[in-house]
């Protein structure tokens, strides 16, 4: 069905994905936002949606691979491979998309969805504390808060914030 917009799964930005690398976190969000675009584009968005995740694809694993390259990260091959793996699949997906098989993409972005999690809890955490240790000799601390929760005493739990009359 040419056009049609299908009921597909959504990906948003989480502050469970957040690493405390800057640099990391912003291109995270971005990745986070294209991926989303290929899981709700209509079939004539595809081919837009696809190419400006690929080009952010490219850009956003060339920089964590010179940021391991730099540091001299020892755990950057299997890094590397998921990042190389990623992309091999980008290219199958583009020539299914030739043909106009749009369901291709569309499990393309579930898959990029199911695995954009995990990898980020393992493969870019791992590499974020090294940078940290690195640089500052320490791990980076991502600070979040849930709106409408007053700040937490040290150690304590976080209380709800009600309004009063």
């Amino acid at each position: 069905m040419s056009g049609t917009r299908r009921l597909m799964p959504r990906l948003g930005w989480d502050d469970g994905f957040a690493l405390g690398e800057q640099q990391m976190d912003l291109a995270h969000r971005e990745f986070v936002d294209c991926v989303d675009a290929l899981l709700t584009s209509n079939d004539e968005a595809l081919e837009v949606a696809l190419a400006v995740f690929e080009r952010h694809a490219r850009t956003h694993f060339a920089q964590e691979e010179e940021a391991m390259r730099s540091s001299r990260y020892d755990s950057a091959r299997c890094h590397v491979e998921e990042h190389a793996a990623v992309l091999e699949s980008l290219r199958q997906v583009k020539a299914a998309l030739v043909q106009g098989r749009t369901e291709v993409v569309r499990a393309f972005a579930v898959a990029l969805a199911d695995w954009f999690p995990g990898h980020t809890e393992v493969m870019d955490k791992g590499l974020a504390s090294w940078l940290a240790r690195q640089r500052w000799g320490g791990t980076p601390m991502a600070v979040t808060r849930a709106i409408g929760a007053a700040p937490s005493r040290v150690g304590g739990p976080r209380r709800p914030v009600h309004a009063e009359a």
